[in-house]
C-alpha cells in the first residue's frame, strides 16, 4: 500500500513550483527591465539582473548564452511589444477615437515614465545593430498601424511613409519634453495629434503633385 502524503507542518514554508522555461524567462527580463532602464544597454550588470531575479549567474547565462547582450536583447523586445501591443485600428470606432486610444497608451508611458518608455529610448539611441534592428521592427509596428488608420492600408505610399517615420522621431522627442515641461496631456494631445494629421496631409498632397508631375 502507498503510504498517504504527509501534511505540512504549520508555518513551514510551500514547496517552491518549478517554473516553466518560458515563464523563468519571463521572469528574468522582468527582473532585467529596471536594471537595464537605470544601468543603460550596454552597462548594467548581469550580478545586479541575478541577484533581483533571485537566481545565479549560471542560471542566468543558461537563458542568455551571450550575457548581457542577450538580456539587452529580450528588454528592448519586451518594451516594443508593451508600447505597440494594442494598437487601436478597430473601423467601428471614428478616426478621432481611435487617435485617442492610441495616444493615451503611448502617452501614459512616456509621461511617468514606465520601463519599457526608457528602454525605448534607449534603444532608439543605441549604437548597437541589433538593437536598431528590434527598434525600427516595431517602427514600422506603429508606421504600418497608423497607416491602416488613416489610409485604410498598413502600407503607406512611399512619401507617407517618409513622413511617418519622421512623425515618430518628433513625437518621442516631444513626449519627453512635454514630461519635462510639465504640460498638460490635453495639450499635448492635440499637439501630437494635429501634428500627424497635418505630416499625413501633406504628405499625399506631395505625392499627388508627384504623380501629376509623371504623367
Amino acid at each position: 500500500m502507498t503510504p498517504a502524503p504527509q501534511a505540512r507542518p504549520p508555518g513551514a514554508p510551500a514547496a517552491r513550483r518549478r517554473l516553466t522555461r518560458e515563464a523563468r524567462r519571463h521572469q528574468l527580463v522582468s527582473a532585467a527591465m529596471p536594471i537595464v532602464a537605470d544601468g543603460g544597454l550596454a552597462e548594467f550588470a548581469l550580478d545586479d539582473v541575478a541577484a533581483a531575479a533571485g537566481v545565479t549567474r549560471n542560471l542566468l547565462y543558461h537563458y542568455f548564452p551571450r550575457g548581457r547582450a542577450d538580456v539587452a536583447v529580450a528588454v528592448v523586445e519586451r518594451a516594443g511589444r508593451e508600447l505597440t501591443g494594442g494598437w487601436v485600428t478597430d473601423e467601428d470606432l471614428s478616426l478621432e477615437q481611435r487617435l485617442a486610444a492610441n495616444f493615451a497608451r503611448v502617452i501614459d508611458h512616456a509621461l511617468r515614465p514606465t520601463m519599457a518608455w526608457r528602454i525605448h529610448r534607449l534603444a532608439r539611441a543605441s549604437g548597437d545593430p541589433e538593437v536598431a534592428a528590434i527598434h525600427e521592427r516595431f517602427g514600422e509596428v506603429v508606421v504600418a498601424s497608423i497607416s491602416l488608420n488613416h489610409l485604410g492600408t498598413p502600407e503607406p505610399p512611399p512619401l507617407v511613409r517618409v513622413a511617418l517615420r519622421g512623425y515618430l522621431a518628433f513625437f518621442e522627442t516631444a513626449l519627453d519634453e512635454a514630461r519635462r515641461a510639465a504640460t498638460s496631456r490635453d495639450e499635448l494631445t492635440r499637439l501630437l495629434t494635429d501634428t500627424l494629421v497635418a505630416a499625413v496631409q501633406a504628405a499625399l498632397a506631395a505625392a499627388g503633385r508627384e504623380d501629376q508631375a509623371e504623367r
